[in-house]
């Protein structure tokens, strides 16, 4: 009998923690992404705060199905984000790296964003395999998977994810090398 407690005290103990782990803030994933081609730059690749003379508008949300259809109207790559208001990493993206003027302008100008909040919309969140918060998935006009990034991520970086996905660039190397070729 006393075998049984213990055993029942450690799995209680492992219940608990599983719990904790479940329930305890994501980490900054903005330095390590699994399983994608995408990984932070170093600080000294930064590119210059001034890229463009206009502050532009804020970010050109659609929701999903109408940002679909518009994306392969306009031929251009969606930037899809999966978000919940509760969630610390998406409200730090959204204060941090979605007001950087030059993240805004990029957007708007290629891409077409939809936002998708996962407490609305769980469904479209389970098909999309999202797991944790904040999940970015880069398509093409067609709706093709890309690839997507988990966690937060600062606007330099978004900004050179942006620009490789924008010009396509994964059709013919990985990020390591976009980011060395830039680089130099």
């Amino acid at each position: 009998m006393r075998k049984e407690n213990i055993l029942v005290g450690v799995l209680v103990v492992l219940a608990l923690g599983g719990i904790y782990q479940y329930n305890r803030p994501a980490p900054d994933l903005g330095s390590q992404v699994t399983n994608v081609n995408i990984e932070a730059l170093a600080t000294e690749n930064k590119i210059p705060q001034n890229l463009s003379m206009a502050a532009p508008e804020d970010i050109s949300w659609n929701d999903y199905t109408p940002g679909m259809a518009l994306a392969g109207k306009e031929g251009k790559p969606i930037f899809l984000y999966f978000h919940a208001s509760w969630c610390g990493y998406c409200v730090k993206l959204k204060k941090e790296t979605f007001t950087d003027d030059r993240v805004k302008a990029y957007l708007n100008d290629h891409f077409v964003s939809i936002g998708v909040d996962t407490d609305k919309r769980e469904k479209l969140a389970r098909q999309w395999g999202v797991r944790g918060l904040p999940t970015l998935w880069f398509l093409e006009a067609d709706g093709t998977k890309i690839n997507n990034l988990p966690g937060f991520v600062d606007a330099d970086q978004l900004l050179t994810i942006l620009q490789y996905i924008h010009t396509q660039s994964y059709n013919t190397m990985n990020f390591q090398e976009y980011v060395q070729q830039k680089k130099s």
